[in-house]
């Protein structure tokens, strides 16, 4: 399973077991207030913001 084909259910805090995301997420979904893998979050179905890098 590759990276656009995964939900990134794995426990919070963890590298993703399937995709290999690690605890470094680049986005954030403001409705569930948590980090996420991918633009869409995979709880709520939603766009996700980018993460600005650094700071």
């Amino acid at each position: 399973m590759d990276k656009k084909s995964c939900n990134c259910g794995g426990k919070e805090g963890e590298p993703c077991p399937v995709c290999g995301a690690g605890d470094t997420l680049p986005y954030w979904c403001e409705v569930c207030r948590r980090a996420v893998a991918q633009k869409r979050c995979p709880s709520c179905g939603l766009k996700a913001r980018k993460l600005k890098a650094g700071g």
